[in-house]
């Protein structure tokens, strides 16, 4: 959190009306008065810092000069040298003076350290991961949704073959079918805001809808290998290295409305059945019983027989549980 000194610093600078100091707790979430629809729109200058923050939190190898971020982001240098001087002084960035990029701050370690107390599920998810890695030999994830993205909180295990699930960071537009394990448990208004931006047709939506009351039955999803196709592994890559470009979220869209099917419906299979399978992911609970996290076990690149898919699913669905108990956390009768 933000020390009342720090805050009246930055709102000195910058303004109350244009005010970043939200992103306080950007490293975990984005601010729900960023980008919510149903909330007032946000401030021009809270967007930028969270645009940066978020943009330098996926890219944690490397710094950034400001012409790139202006580039990347999409938002003018006048713009970029006065948000980033406030994300400076608060020490949430870290300007190198030779290569003059810039990275983030150790400020936000303080952040992390924080939010990683105000959720102690993330932490009881990491371990029940690393044991997981450890038994099945096998990538597991954890993600969280961050406003109207799903975001990629970390990962353990063995780096697979193929394509990896992703890198601690990266986020992903909460649009059908991406994020149906956090869907699942959703309301309705939810659930049709997730299909509607997706812009699905009704055999589609239909579909969906069928899945995610599957999922909510046996406690787990089963995304195929079409969700990580290379016409939406580019779209998605765009999205993110463009992550304010008008037509980055379109192009993903009409990636995943071309692709294959990209949710598996288990009732229809026999346990005979052979499948390949992009991940198995159960989800982590909040006190209030939310979906908090998702936990994920990545598939191999062979046909796995239906039976074992299940038996992962249930293992899965075990260590979400040991999470959200160790959390406090409730699951939804």
């Amino acid at each position: 959190m933000l020390t009342l000194s720090c805050a009246e610093r930055i709102v000195h600078k910058c303004g109350a009306d244009t005010c970043p100091v939200p992103m306080a707790k950007a490293l975990l979430q984005m601010s729900e008065s960023v980008r919510s629809p149903h909330m007032a729109r946000a401030a021009p200058a809270a967007s930028r810092a969270a645009s940066i923050l978020s943009f330098l939190t996926a890219h944690p190898s490397r710094g950034f000069t400001i012409s790139e971020l202006v580039e990347h982001l999409g938002i003018n240098i006048a713009s970029a040298h006065a948000t980033l001087a406030v994300l400076s002084d608060a020490g949430f960035v870290l300007r190198d003076p030779m290569h003059r990029t810039y990275i983030l701050g150790p400020a936000l370690a303080a952040t992390g350290f924080a939010a990683l107390d105000q959720h102690p599920a993330i932490q009881a998810a990491i371990e029940q991961a690393e044991l997981l890695a450890d038994e099945l030999d096998a990538e597991v994830g954890l993600t969280a949704v961050a406003g109207r993205d799903v975001i990629f909180l970390a990962r353990r295990g063995p780096e697979p073959l193929a394509a990896s699930i992703g890198y601690p960071g990266d986020r992903s537009p909460l649009l059908a079918p991406i994020g149906a394990v956090f869907m699942a448990w959703a309301d309705d208004g939810a659930i049709t805001a997730w299909l509607e931006r997706a812009s699905l047709d009704a055999r589609h939506v239909d579909l969906y809808r069928r899945v995610l009351t599957e999922i909510r039955g046996r406690g787990f999803s089963v995304p195929m290998p079409p969700i990580g196709a290379d016409a939406v592994a580019d779209a998605m890559t765009r999205l993110r290295e463009e992550p304010t470009a008008d037509d980055a979220e379109q192009q993903l869209t009409e990636a995943l409305q071309k692709a294959d099917e990209m949710l598996l419906l288990l009732d229809e299979l026999s346990g005979f059945d052979e499948v390949v399978f992009k991940t198995v992911a159960a989800p982590i609970f909040d006190p209030i019983g939310r979906v908090l996290l998702s936990l994920s076990i990545t598939g191999p690149e062979h046909p796995v027989r239906v039976d074992r898919v299940l038996q992962l699913g249930q293992r899965l669905v075990q260590s979400a549980g040991i999470a959200t108990r160790q959390a406090r956390g409730r699951v939804p009768s």
